[in-house]
């Protein structure tokens, strides 16, 4: 993906075979930019784990909205 279609908020799936070991994860976008620590730029995503991992555009791909799980059902009140 490109970094300027890229945006917090967004389901993305990383890469497979990413050499960061959390290849075809998916998470949501935190933050997209450059990032002081690691002076690395790319986007901070939250995977579910127990840390947050920053990886490059180029890695990642839009992922589908999470579907609800079984048994629940959206409806409006």
């Amino acid at each position: 993906m490109k970094l300027t279609d890229i945006k917090p908020g967004m389901r993305v799936r990383i890469a497979a075979k990413h050499p960061s070991g959390y290849g075809g994860r998916t998470g949501s976008v935190l933050a997209v930019g450059t990032f002081e620590p690691l002076d690395q730029c790319g986007v901070l995503l939250d995977i579910g784990e127990a840390l947050l991992t920053v990886i490059e555009p180029e890695a990642l791909e839009e992922a589908p909205e999470e579907p609800l799980p079984p048994g629940w059902e959206e409806f409006e009140i």
